[in-house]
């Protein structure tokens, strides 16, 4: 397909900012508030502040009891135990690990281990179905519902290719991440109906851990294997060392799209696009309202995303590269120069 068709049809996705269709305020003043366990993974964050300040904007009284793992795993039974010892009226996870650590599979959640009795939304997974936390985005046919965030792999091939075509695609990825395995299967069946390949690198894993130190090695590796692109993935590991990737990257003068924000609006990451965490936020405090507020069941609310995108382009590596990209996409997306500030 030519460029100039890829980013023609870009053109109706809905690009720019996201909300999600906001309830008519509620006030409840008086009334005992809403007891919502927050359950994170990395710390408090856009996602979770959108997820507050839809409440406060809809006069909803809410407690949230916000706990946070800081990346250990170990810590999520514990959250668990404690959600169900407190008897609060929804829980809410954050991310793929989290989520599947406490709200188990969709085909055999274990009561002991896992939220079955209380409902729960979940918010930044990236392969809800894939993860298995539901079979599909209709509906979860148990007692929760959630948003997803990522924009569709094919939505984000096409845009790579409009920006320059590509025959090989590289990644860097954290093995012991349950969804990069998923992104790695799905982008090889998209690379065999859209003829690239996908070469795929992990990080090196020393007493159980992924190693930082490894990203370098890695990124050169992919780029003497052909890649044209390097994929940056949505990974707790990978956006918490977004600066050794993208930086690494950006050495090898290999242009970098990213699946989430950071790496493109933090970091040295080329170009992106995302569905913004904060409006991902609101939208999983809007089901979580339905839930509380409108007493419907989580299996009846389907699992979505906001309805826009943002493409967002890293000038300064832009210029850094040497590798622009055409007007028609440029028109479309959301420059991060902070160079061209006053």
């Amino acid at each position: 397909m030519k460029r100039r068709h890829l980013i023609a049809g870009l053109a109706g996705l809905g690009i720019g900012a996201a909300n999600p269709v906001l309830a008519q305020p509620r006030p409840r003043s008086g009334e005992k508030p809403f007891r919502i366990y927050m359950a994170l993974f990395r710390g408090w964050e856009d996602c979770a502040q959108g997820f507050k300040d839809y409440f406060v904007n809809q006069g909803i009284p809410v407690e949230l009891i916000v706990r946070d793992a800081g990346q250990d795993k170990s810590k999520l039974a514990g959250f668990v135990a404690e959600a169900k010892e407190m008897k609060v009226d929804l829980v809410f996870t954050w991310g793929t690990t989290v989520t599947q650590e406490m709200l188990g599979p969709w085909d055999k959640p274990d009561p002991a281990r896992h939220i079955t009795d209380i409902p729960a939304v979940f918010a930044i997974v990236s392969q809800p179905v894939g993860a298995k936390v539901v079979p599909d985005l209709v509906s979860s046919r148990r007692n929760v519902t959630g948003t997803t965030y990522l924009v569709p792999l094919e939505t984000q091939m096409a845009l790579i290719q409009s920006y320059r075509p590509f025959s090989v695609l590289g990644m860097v990825y954290n093995p012991l991440e349950p969804a990069s395995r998923i992104t790695i299967d799905e982008l090889t069946a998209l690379g065999r109906q859209l003829d690239f390949r996908l070469e795929a690198v992990p990080v090196d894993v020393a007493d159980g851990k992924p190693q930082p130190t490894s990203i370098p090695a890695k990124v050169a590796e992919v780029k003497a294997a052909g890649a044209l692109f390097l994929y940056i993935p949505p990974d707790t590991f990978i956006n918490v060392n977004r600066d050794v990737l993208t930086g690494a990257a950006l050495e090898a003068g290999l242009p970098s799209f990213a699946a989430a924000e950071n790496p493109v609006v933090n970091s040295k990451a080329m170009f992106g696009a995302v569905c913004r965490y904060y409006p991902v936020g609101q939208l999983t405090a809007y089901k979580a309202e339905q839930i509380l507020v409108q007493k419907r069941a989580p299996a009846d609310i389907p699992i979505d995303a906001p309805k826009r995108m943002a493409i967002m382009i890293n000038m300064p590596v832009v210029r850094a590269l040497g590798f622009y990209p055409p007007m028609n996409l440029l028109g479309l997306s959301e420059v991060i120069d902070p160079e061209s500030r006053p």
